[in-house]
């Protein structure tokens, strides 16, 4: 279950502290699951993990999930394409993934590879990912039959700093939020959820009326956490607070690997939280993204 919270903009500094993140952690579920929300969660951690069991051990029956084929994980290059995926999605299909927690299934494979056989609502640029969905889990079964998991033992990469630019979405298939696609599959294909219309010329998507660009800071916390780990923590902050309005196209993300999170005082307005693998009995902050910051 993801923990990313959020909070209003313009906030003082708050030290992330234990008490800080369960608290934010509890916030999420409350919002996203009300029904999951415990009252003794709010102040004890065995609760609020039960409440994760749940999640993950009994799915509702309307539960969707995004699949990623990655052929390499760039950091930098995945906050601006899972961005724009998450921004590319229809009103409804957002709702529905944000319920189910986004949760995302990272498969290992080449996406230019399996044009022809599966189709993509969103392909990278240069190639590195093709996504696929949200939709419930039957729809991707033959495409997770065939390919791994995404599954690295290298830790995640710390280097200077880099900074992205959040495109614009755009749609190419009635209000199915896909941004690029595969051809047309060939005969015994297995097309994936809204996957077998031809593809037509993107156009830009319909919409409120878009805010000005404005830099956010994003920080991962590296030390002791594999990419497999980290790739998680970063997709559910990168897009739900696409979701929810926090990044936004033209938005510029500058990327900043830190060992860790911990005693952090910046003016965060989203923060992804989960268990600390090292302990058991503490919640971590593995990523997080400021409020609006000038750029270097």
């Amino acid at each position: 279950m993801p923990l990313t919270e959020q909070r209003g903009p313009a906030q003082a500094p708050v030290t992330l502290t234990q008490q800080r993140l369960h608290a934010e952690a509890f916030r999420r579920l409350r919002e996203v699951r009300p029904e999951l929300a415990a009252a003794g969660g709010e102040s004890d951690l065995a609760a609020l993990l039960a409440a994760r069991t749940r999640v993950a051990e009994r799915p509702d029956v309307d539960a969707v999930q995004a699949v990623a084929v990655v052929r390499h994980f760039d950091p930098a290059a995945w906050i601006r394409d899972a961005a724009a995926f998450a921004l590319g999605l229809a009103p409804d299909t957002a709702t529905a993934w944000r319920h189910s927690f986004t949760r995302t299934v990272f498969l290992a494979g080449n996406p230019a590879n399996l044009l022809g056989r599966y189709s993509f609502d969103r392909l990278a640029e240069d190639g590195s990912v093709g996504w696929c969905g949200p939709a419930p889990a039957e729809s991707s079964a033959g495409l997770r039959r065939l390919l791994k998991l995404f599954q690295s033992t290298a830790a995640f990469p710390v280097g200077p700093p880099r900074t992205v630019t959040v495109p614009a979405p755009t749609a190419s298939r009635g209000d199915s939020g896909t941004q690029r696609q595969a051809p047309t599959p060939g005969p015994g294909a297995e097309p994936l959820p809204r996957g077998a219309a031809p593809p037509r010329p993107a156009m830009p998507r319909p919409g409120p009326p878009r805010r000005a660009g404005v830099h956010r800071d994003l920080y991962v916390a590296a030390s002791g956490v594999p990419v497999p780990e980290a790739l998680v923590h970063l997709n559910h902050l990168v897009v739900e607070a696409a979701l929810d309005g926090l990044i936004t196209p033209g938005d510029r993300l500058t990327l900043r690997s830190v060992p860790s999170l911990t005693g952090a005082t910046a003016p965060f307005v989203a923060l992804r939280v989960d268990v600390d693998r090292t302990r058991a009995d503490r919640l971590r902050a593995f990523a997080a993204l400021t409020e609006e910051t000038p750029d270097d």
